[in-house]
């Protein structure tokens, strides 16, 4: 979870003009850690947390969870965190002459992960990151019955409390995680 706040930290920051090639370095980096092993275990307890008490069957949603997460984690971050995709899209790879390059404030860290949280958190996102899983992302090939039924179980609130946990932890993760220890 550090991983994705520091990724979208960085990302954000193109608001500051950050270098392309410090988006992509960092971007790169920071994808690595999303699927390390340390971080999926993170981010399943998390979705363990958030999601199974209010489950109806919390028991099998805490396995389910334990079980699907870490292969959809592994599948969906390389293709959604890309970071020559993910730089371009934030501006931080656009060709300029007179681009002045500067650490980004507090605010504008804290305000990139909320901006990008809110992308994560969206139901055209989720669309796409749903049909990805239950296609060739994942689901198709892992032949596996219930693979589909879970992406359709899952995702609609894994990705929510995701975005929602990076918000909370903004200025914590952008004094921990970004180069200039901003809100330090």
């Amino acid at each position: 979870m550090k991983a994705i706040v520091a990724l979208l930290a960085i990302l954000g920051a193109a608001q500051a003009e950050v270098t392309c090639d410090d988006c992509l370095t960092f971007g790169t980096a920071m994808q690595g850690y999303l699927m390390s092993d340390d971080s999926v275990a993170e981010q399943t307890e998390l979705l363990v947390a958030y999601l199974c008490p209010t489950a109806d069957n919390p028991e099998e949603c805490d396995t389910g969870i334990r079980f699907y997460w870490p292969k959809f984690a592994i599948a969906m971050y390389p293709v959604f965190l890309e970071a020559n995709s993910v730089c371009g899209q934030v501006g931080a790879c656009k060709k300029s002459a007179y681009k002045m390059v500067m650490a980004p404030t507090c605010e504008e860290c804290t305000g990139g992960v909320e901006a990008v949280s809110g992308i994560i958190g969206m139901e055209s996102t989720i669309a796409e990151i749903m049909t990805f899983l239950k296609g060739d992302g994942y689901c198709a090939g892992a032949g596996d019955d219930q693979c589909e039924m879970v992406v359709d179980a899952l995702m609609p609130y894994a990705m929510p409390a995701l975005a929602s946990v990076l918000v909370e932890r903004a200025a914590d993760l952008c004094c921990e995680l970004s180069p200039s220890g901003v809100c330090c």
